[in-house]
């Protein structure tokens, strides 16, 4: 028996289950509403939500406005620390830019949320939505026809959908069912994950740039900061070898005194960088979201707030779609979001390729000028404004 729904998502992570819980909510004429189904590959139990795992992420104020927006932030916020201040230095120069959210008028320039305690979040208000869940379980085969498209899950279950969405990362089943094409550029970087705890504490997230690629802290619940530290892959599996002491002794030298001492380092774990972006991000009734349609460096922690405004943006044809009775899977409204979406994902990509490029360079003459650049941001309100707009997710001064 195949059961046929109006929207199949594959990929239950962040973009994914945002998406159908977004979709759940939505209401048209005579009380119509989609009926959606979640695909996810990995298992469930009462405490966790698959794709997730010790990681956090920073969402920039103007995802904060975007989850509001789409209901889901009240759900979060008990999980987030706020960022009240942002400060960008370079180890060994004299460049360097600070940021607070009272210069700019708000309550905090962003919100930094773990991955486990969002994921079980989200799991909590998934279990309790209008939404047909397959967990575990995983895209086996699909196949397009001129109404709908049929999906064959790993266990021999068969969904119609009008609609398929590749939420499902770099990886994507979907796009590769599809055979859409992937541009992948590896950085031959790795970022190292942990979290840490400091003797000092704060609501300031740091970006510093030093001889061996981008260091990040955000400051987490429970005194504690995640750290992201980009070097090549070779030092990263070095690092990932030393005794806790000594990476410990290594990270301090690479990221100072702001902090006080570094106490304690958590299980460290590792993931190789790339810029990848999907060839296209609609085909005949699928589109694809988040990492499936672009995979970005983390040096400007922008990838989860690009891919959740492709959920917003989808959301939002899919709203329309939904009050004019269409189809959901009509090819002028996937075209539609793709369009909307293009500008954007140029925009981001370009940005976080031209930073990784600009700070991962040991030259002294590129060390110069982009010390000089921060040192610019510090003195000029209006580059300054600039940068600060871009950390919180504002697209221009009318925000």
């Amino acid at each position: 028996m195949k059961k046929q729904v109006d929207i199949a998502i594959v990929g239950g992570a962040m973009a994914g289950a945002c998406l159908a819980l977004s979709l759940a909510r939505l209401q048209g004429p005579n009380q119509r509403r989609y009926q959606v189904a979640l695909i996810e590959a990995k298992a469930v139990d009462d405490h966790a939500h698959p794709g997730y795992d010790s990681r956090a992420i920073a969402l920039a104020d103007g995802s904060v406005s975007t989850l509001q927006q789409l209901g889901l932030w009240s759900h979060l916020a008990p999980q987030a620390a706020a960022i009240e201040r942002i400060e960008v230095s370079d180890r060994g120069h004299f460049g360097g830019v600070a940021m607070t959210a009272a210069e700019y008028g708000v309550a905090s320039l962003g919100q930094v949320v773990e991955l486990e305690r969002t994921g079980a979040a989200l799991w909590q208000q998934l279990q309790q939505a209008d939404v047909t869940l397959y967990c575990p379980n995983s895209l086996a085969d699909l196949r397009q026809h001129a109404d709908f498209t049929e999906l064959t899950l790993n266990d021999g279950s068969q969904l119609q959908a009008k609609l398929v969405v590749g939420a499902d990362g770099t990886m994507s089943q979907v796009r590769q069912q599809l055979h859409i094409g992937l541009e992948r550029q590896p950085y031959q970087q790795t970022a190292v994950i942990a979290n840490i705890s400091c003797s000092e504490h704060g609501v300031t997230a740091y970006e510093r740039f030093t001889a061996d690629g981008p260091l990040a802290l955000l400051p987490m619940s429970d005194g504690r900061y995640s750290l992201v530290w980009v070097q090549s892959d070779e030092q990263a599996q070095q690092r990932l070898q030393l005794s806790e002491h000594e990476f410990r002794r290594q990270l301090q030298q690479a990221f100072g005194q702001r902090l006080g001492r570094i106490d304690k380092i958590g299980a460290r774990a590792s993931y190789p960088l790339a810029l990848c972006q999907a060839e296209r991000i609609h085909h005949h009734r699928c589109v694809l979201i988040g990492n499936a349609a672009q995979t970005v460096h983390p040096i400007a922690g922008q990838g989860f707030n690009l891919g959740l405004r492709d959920v917003a943006a989808l959301v939002q044809q899919l709203q329309q779609a939904l009050e004019q009775q269409q189809d959901p899977g009509e090819f002028s409204r996937l075209l539609a979001y793709a369009d909307s979406r293009e500008a954007d994902r140029q925009r981001v990509t370009g940005l976080t390729d031209g930073l990784v490029k600009l700070f991962s360079t040991s030259s002294r003459v590129m060390a110069l000028g982009r010390n000089c650049g921060l040192l610019s941001m510090a003195l000029i309100p209006t580059w300054k404004r600039k940068l600060a707009y871009q950390a919180m997710g504002w697209r221009s001064s009318a925000n």
